[in-house]
């Protein structure tokens, strides 16, 4: 069997190569890299199997599944991606499930979920799905360092909230690094190789740091598997956090924004406690679980269609998925119809209120003024030329 590293090609957040890294250290070998958005068009050697761990986080498109026939999926550690156009993704949400798309998971299902939420959304729709945890929580630890322990890593937290942590330990003696997971691998042509060195690069960061405080999950995940101390500042009355965080919460040491900002801080900078110990069931569940899918698969020399456990073909797949890509770009031309229309009427009153500003009687402050600026410029953000021309390209192949 041949194996593939799934991968998003062009993330801007160095957390998806950290899921990949991850699940390349259960891989006897890596033949392929497999991009995320792209896994119905991947194309293997004379369509060899290529086994797959499916663990991410999935998708912005919906309309490129089911994946290539070639592939041997292995499904944990599966995060649903929910948004719609308003978040500048496809208006697809339970569309991709009917049909073929969901053969593809009840024949190769049960379905790890990494959160709570994802979970409910497969249970809800009937699917065999369980708690499966998230693929970071099984990193191994990275080599020791010189300054092991002199330092502490500040990752992306907000201004307010590194303002606060430099006020916390300015009396520490501990080095303050402020890191963070923005990446931009949009025109980028670094390879696999490259992107994981940058990966082993900020994980031995995190792993010889005194101690870690952050707002993200795909920091936090690591610090766990790794054994170093984390501190977690997030905000649970945010709808974002609550669908990925849940529930790894209650897993970490944890603090809101405010009583981080305040002060409120029941964690000894000196003594940074030991991470709980919630995670480790998880950990070795999952850990297993991929090790059984490699025994199993890696002396397999079949042809796919010895083992695929689909019943339809490919072209019947990419007919299905060729009436889904049409249904796609219909419904989202009427909701951009609508989005358009929204952004021309704000487009009209910001005029108008510019206008009674000018003449200095029209009682309109500079602030509410930007406000509508703002709101009319999220507007115009939302447009269909670029989704058209890409799905079109993809339509033409």
């Amino acid at each position: 069997m041949k194996y593939g590293v799934l991968m998003h090609k062009t993330t801007m957040n160095l957390g998806d190569d950290i899921q990949a890294y991850a699940s390349a250290q259960f891989l006897p070998h890596i033949d392929y890299m497999v991009e995320r958005e792209n896994i119905d068009s991947f194309q293997s050697k004379d369509n060899e199997p290529v086994g797959v761990i499916m663990s991410a986080w999935w998708m912005w498109q919906k309309w490129n599944w089911p994946p290539a026939e070639c592939i041997v999926p292995k499904l944990v550690s599966m995060h649903m991606n929910n948004y719609t156009i308003y978040r500048k993704a496809s208006p697809i949400q339970d569309e991709w499930l009917e049909g073929i798309g969901g053969e593809f998971f009840r024949a190769n299902g049960p379905v790890g979920c990494r959160d709570q939420t994802t979970l409910d959304f497969f249970r809800e729709r009937g699917f065999d799905c369980y708690f499966s945890g998230c693929i970071t929580l099984t990193l191994p630890k990275q080599k020791k360092t010189p300054d092991a322990g002199t330092y502490v890593c500040l990752v992306d937290l907000k201004p307010q909230l590194e303002e606060a942590a430099r006020e916390w330990l300015k009396d520490s003696g501990l080095e303050i690094r402020v890191l963070t997971h923005h990446c931009d691998y949009r025109k980028s042509d670094a390879s696999m190789e490259q992107r994981f060195e940058a990966v082993e690069d900020i994980l031995t960061q995190y792993q010889n740091a005194r101690f870690v405080v952050t707002r993200r999950l795909h920091v936090s995940l690591p610090c766990l598997a790794m054994e170093t101390p984390v501190l977690s500042i997030v905000n649970m009355n945010d709808t974002g956090n609550t669908t990925r965080w849940a529930p790894y919460y209650n897993w970490v040491h944890n603090i809101s924004d405010q009583d981080f900002i305040s002060g409120n801080i029941n964690f000894d900078f000196n003594n940074p406690p030991a991470n709980k110990q919630e995670h480790m069931a998880t950990r070795n569940a999952l850990t297993d679980s991929i090790r059984q899918f490699i025994d199993e698969t890696k002396d397999c020399g079949l042809p796919i269609g010895e083992i695929k456990k689909t019943s339809y073909t490919e072209e019947q797949a990419r007919r299905w998925q060729n009436e889904l890509m049409h249904w796609t770009l219909e419904k989202w031309l009427h909701q951009n119809r609508g989005l358009l229309e929204e952004r021309n009427k704000y487009k009209k009153k910001a005029a108008t209120l510019e206008k009674r500003l000018k003449k200095g009687n029209g009682g309109i402050l500079p602030e509410e003024l930007d406000k509508i600026q703002k709101l009319e410029q999220k507007l115009d953000d939302i447009t269909l030329k670029d989704w058209a021309k890409a799905c079109m390209k993809r339509h033409k192949k």
